[in-house]
């Protein structure tokens, strides 16, 4: 799986096409509310759609209709998408459709040079992706005579990152002719979201979220460094890819982790950490992680946000090995306490006081786990994410059969630029140095 943003994707030129929900007014209010992350996003929506897409390709020219009936079967796969939310004096709330009668295409758009292409995916996607829009997904392709891409973009309300490689296995089968019924089954992200979770205020894991933050409210972690804003700015995103390892290096880092009874993520964590430290950051590295909350068999295939998140602290000791070793402690245990639910954490620890409106986080996401994965490089799967603004450091690995790779999103800056790039710079220099420990090269 290939992950980037929008403003890095250049699809080779083609026609392209798009299909259309009709709009029905047939929606039914769902006593089920919108999870935690929905009702964050949502509250966010003035500031414009957060979408995530997904794009694969299929040989020789498209199949239309067999496409538009593969989307359909997909809408109809998955509860999230026969559902949207209505802004109400109480708040969001939840509104279930039924599986739309047909699809309708829209007139073609040829084009003949990839950025103007890239630019009708955004312009499209942004208005289709409405977080309030009643269908808040774009169902479209580009099509040629030799190569067609599928591509499809959703509100994050509706997806994450391990939904892109479900929609896009799911498609793939689809549409090569697969029926419905043969898919993996799956249930529905909207009953997860009715799913009780016991808790109460003398659960145990409190004291782990109460040592990371205290009980004086919650204050999410910031990157330690400048980055050219004043309180309160935001400045347009800046995103930087980096192959930060090839296949072969990557399995050399993981069994040096393994040694220290680590995973990759502890010992890329702990490769942050040190990386953090060198340029001036200090020695204590602060962060929350999401992870996904599949756990039960009926939620492996389904598509939604199906995302907690996981607050760790990782120590830098003058060995890397050491730091790595100790990293997959606290990710251990951090693990357990984003099992919690955070709204109801967030509530007993005095409330959530925020000093940027992003989070400095790191995300890991092994797409070789993932539904569909053996086909992804033949396919050229690709997850795609929109831009905005932004007033902190999120980071994005994705681990697959390419090696390892990063995703940096910060403020467009000078200060921001300059030290991000120095971090992610430092951040290779390490990884390297470790393996070439490794190999005695």
């Amino acid at each position: 799986m290939h992950v980037t943003t929008v403003d890095h994707y250049l699809p080779e030129p083609g026609t392209f096409m798009h299909w259309t929900v009709p709009t029905e007014p047939t929606g039914v209010a769902s006593p089920i509310p919108p999870s935690f992350n929905q009702l964050v996003h949502l509250s966010g929506a003035e500031s414009g759609s957060i979408w995530l897409a997904a794009a694969f390709d299929v040989p020789g020219a498209l199949d239309r209709a067999r496409l538009a009936a593969a989307y359909r079967a997909l809408i109809a796969r998955h509860g999230t998408l026969r559902s949207s939310f209505t802004a109400t004096p109480s708040g969001p709330r939840r509104v279930l459709h039924p599986t739309p009668p047909h699809l309708e295409p829209q007139p073609d758009q040829p084009h003949t040079c990839a950025t103007t292409l890239r630019e009708t995916l955004r312009r499209h996607s942004d208005i289709a992706c409405a977080p309030f829009a009643e269908r808040s997904y774009l169902l479209a392709a580009i099509d040629r005579p030799h190569t067609a891409t599928i591509v499809c973009a959703f509100d994050h309300a509706h997806v994450d990152a391990y939904s892109i490689a479900i929609v896009i296995e799911d498609l793939r089968q689809l549409y090569l002719g697969v029926t419905p019924e043969l898919l993996s089954p799956t249930g529905s992200f909207v009953d997860f979201c009715a799913t009780p979770v016991e808790f109460g205020p003398d659960d145990p894991r409190l004291a782990g979220w109460r040592a990371f933050f205290g009980d004086q409210g919650v204050t999410p972690p910031t990157f330690p460094l400048d980055l050219g804003l004043a309180p309160g700015q935001r400045a347009p995103q800046a995103v930087e890819l980096r192959h930060l390892l090839s296949a072969e290096d990557t399995d050399s880092y993981e069994s040096f982790c393994r040694t220290q009874q680590a995973g990759l993520f502890a010992g890329t964590l702990a490769a942050l950490a040190h990386s953090v430290d060198a340029i001036g950051g200090g020695d204590r590295l602060r962060l929350l992680f999401p992870l996904h909350t599949r756990r039960e068999p009926q939620w492996h295939h389904a598509v939604g946000w199906f995302t907690a998140n996981a607050p760790v602290t990782v120590t830098v000791t003058p060995e890397l090995a050491d730091t790595i070793h100790a990293a997959q402690s606290a990710v251990r245990a951090a693990i357990d306490l984003g099992t919690v639910p955070l709204a109801e954490t967030l509530h007993a620890l005095g409330g959530l006081r925020p000093h940027h409106a992003d989070i400095f986080m790191a995300s890991y996401v092994d797409y070789r786990r993932l539904p569909g994965a053996a086909h992804h490089r033949a396919i050229n799967a690709t997850h795609i994410s929109n831009t905005g603004s932004a007033d902190d450091v999120q980071l994005w690995l994705s681990r697959s059969d390419n090696g390892l790779a990063l995703r940096a999103r910060s403020p467009s800056t000078p200060t921001a630029h300059e030290v991000v790039g120095a971090l992610l710079d430092q951040v290779q220099r390490t990884l390297r140095t470790a393996h070439l420990a490794r190999v005695g090269g």
